[in-house]
């Protein structure tokens, strides 16, 4: 599955993930533990959905989600998607 349709599917809410598009998400372990960010991708489902963490500090930061809690969901924040 391309990134493209994965992240159609995500945006569509049709996938079976635990976090979405603009959720408010703390590190739970790793070198950016307790660091806070928002989601802005994902990229993989298998083996672990992984995403894409905005920090902070400006930094961006990959996490399977077993390593991410949620501080706030429904942020309201919307992906657009264009296919190129």
């Amino acid at each position: 599955m391309s990134q493209f349709e994965i992240e159609s599917l995500w945006v569509e809410n049709r996938l079976d993930v635990a976090f979405s598009f603009g959720d408010i998400v703390r590190v739970k372990s790793g070198e950016n533990v307790a660091k806070e960010g928002r989601i802005v991708a994902l990229f993989v489902l298998e083996p672990l959905p992984t995403y894409m963490i905005e920090l902070y500090d400006g930094s961006s930061v990959a996490v399977v989600e077993p390593d991410v809690e949620l501080v706030k969901g429904n942020t309201g924040d919307k992906l657009l998607l264009f296919k190129e």
